[in-house]
């Protein structure tokens, strides 16, 4: 009876972690949660991506840790240039940059393990058409949260 009761805790247990680029973590993060408000910055922060990977020889799908070279843009260093052209920093838990993880989260699970803009970008099945993909379902995102935080639908 005790091994039954230890591992339906240990089950309770896992199943209230969240696993998050950090490590594992009990509960959800703040900066998981999707109901995170969204503003203009946020939209512009994901139009601003999409200009610059506006083609596919624009896109890099290496691993690329450091973002310096301009010409070389994988998904994370053109929402970081985006972010700071557009707010004059990067915030990497920018609501914009997370509605792009919550895409992958859900569209692309098997695509990432830890670090989920890079290991998406740079995975062996990931296409440029799937990083645009991926772009324009945030930029949706965001336009419908803006539109029900304002009351519209």
């Amino acid at each position: 009876m005790m091994k039954v009761i230890t591992i339906l805790m240990a089950v309770l247990f896992l199943a209230s972690c969240y696993q998050t680029e950090t490590g594992l973590v009990i509960g959800v993060p703040d900066y998981e949660k999707r109901n995170v408000e969204v503003t203009q910055v946020d939209l512009d922060i994901l139009l601003s991506t999409d200009t610059l990977l506006k083609e596919k020889s624009s896109w890099s799908k290496e691993v690329i840790r450091v973002c310096k070279d301009p010409a070389r843009l994988t998904l994370l260093c053109a929402m970081e240039r985006a972010s700071i052209e557009v707010n004059g920093q990067y915030i990497h838990r920018q609501p914009a940059l997370q509605e792009v993880r919550f895409i992958i989260d859900d569209n692309y699970p098997n695509r990432w393990k830890v670090h989920r803009l890079e290991e998406f970008n740079s995975h062996p099945e990931t296409t440029f058409e799937d990083v645009k993909s991926v772009v324009a379902k945030a930029i949706a995102n965001v336009q419908d949260k803006m539109r029900m935080a304002h009351g519209k639908r």
